[in-house]
């Protein structure tokens, strides 16, 4: 955010306070703010309960940027899912919209996951999570923004997938590099092997095989606290070792389970084409028995010579890497600081104590890494920015 753009935004959020939003909300303080808009937390005068309302901000901003304003309202507007956070009201003024949602104040998925990296009920989140996003791929909707993040905790064990800034309503997209480097396929990186290097050139990209790549990749986060490859190209040696080995997998996270590495397989294809659709991928995880298992009954091992040398997986806190191709924000709200999330209202300083919840499974560390706890924070933005 621009010094200019903070104090904008300084002098409106002082204005906002106990601001009433068409004589049924009051705004009652702020929760954060991107370039574009903030979160307020909001009370309803009728029935006293809280609310979350998300100010867009209208002035100044170019015909390109209200229409990807109106489709996020649009695509929001339109979902009606238990596990999809749904917008209650739109209220529209002059210079600014109002979006007034549920508010989950138990946090998100990132927070939940470093904090409790032993305790988090993986089998029954990660299930509402494809439930979400099949009824999206079933309207024709896809969200390209699927990580942590991204997901809220509205209470234990339950919860809500957010962020509908990047959706889209075209299943084929050339917004290459749309969503978190971590989370996006080897086809945003041209590393696919469908298709000639020319062919894949003009080729826009399939959006519902790209969050079911991204899928994948959650759910490893969610079961490990860490990513299998900082980004999914040759440059990078853990996802070259699995484009050339899909059992390495197993050898990066040997506590997975032998079926659920299959699965991954499935999910994790290299070739778009090749992966699952979300009713497959659904219907293959309901017959999961184990995700993990000891590691000491694991067989990956074996398969390693003694001085072979294995690349480790990365914490969920990967530094955001540059493609080649054009990168996209979280819609035209982003911060350039990064942000923080629902539960930032209660508690803003989240990450202390980190490096000993992770202490038995973080390698080595370059001096980079060790100046930032978090090696990913900058791609750690809040879902609603």
């Amino acid at each position: 955010m621009t010094s200019q753009q903070q104090d904008i935004w300084n002098q409106l959020s002082e204005s906002m306070i106990d601001k009433l939003i068409d004589n049924k909300y009051q705004l009652v303080e702020e929760l954060g703010r991107g370039s574009y808009g903030c979160l307020f937390l909001g009370q309803s005068l009728e029935t006293n309960e809280y609310v979350a309302v998300k100010i867009l901000c209208k002035k100044g901003l170019d015909p390109s940027q209200l229409a990807l304003q109106q489709l996020e309202i649009d695509i929001q507007q339109g979902l009606h899912h238990e596990h999809l956070l749904g917008l209650d009201q739109m209220i529209q003024e002059p210079d600014f919209v109002y979006m007034v949602m549920e508010l989950c104040d138990q946090g998100d998925l990132f927070e939940y996951v470093v904090q409790n990296p032993y305790d988090v009920n993986c089998h029954v989140i990660f299930l509402q999570i494809l439930e979400a996003i099949e009824y999206m791929h079933r309207n024709n909707l896809y969200h390209r923004d699927i990580k942590l993040e991204n997901i809220l905790l509205q209470k234990q064990d339950y919860i809500k997938v957010a962020d509908f800034g990047l959706a889209t309503k075209e299943r084929y997209s050339y917004d290459f590099g749309c969503g978190s480097t971590t989370y996006l396929g080897p086809e945003h990186f041209g590393n696919t092997e469908s298709e000639s290097d020319m062919e894949q050139e003009d080729a826009p990209y399939d959006a519902a095989a790209s969050d079911i790549w991204s899928l994948g990749i959650l759910l490893l986060a969610l079961l490990f606290g860490r990513n299998p490859w900082q980004e999914a190209t040759d440059l990078d040696m853990a996802f070259s070792d699995y484009k050339e080995d899909p059992m390495s997998l197993g050898r990066l996270f040997p506590d997975l389970s032998v079926e659920c590495m299959h699965f991954l397989h499935k999910v994790l294809a290299i070739d778009p084409a090749k992966r699952v659709c979300i009713g497959e991928m659904k219907a293959l995880f309901c017959e999961l028995t184990t995700l993990t298992i000891d590691p000491q009954e694991s067989d990956y091992e074996t398969e390693l010579e003694e001085d072979e040398i294995m690349t480790s997986p990365v914490d969920i806190h990967t530094v955001q890497h540059k493609t080649t191709k054009a990168s996209y924000d979280s819609a035209i709200f982003s911060q350039e600081d990064g942000g923080g999330s629902w539960s930032d209202m209660v508690e803003q300083d989240l990450l202390c104590g980190i490096e000993d919840d992770f202490e038995h499974i973080t390698l080595d560390s370059t001096e980079d890494d060790e100046q930032e706890l978090f090696i990913h924070d900058q791609e750690k933005e809040s879902w609603w920015l």
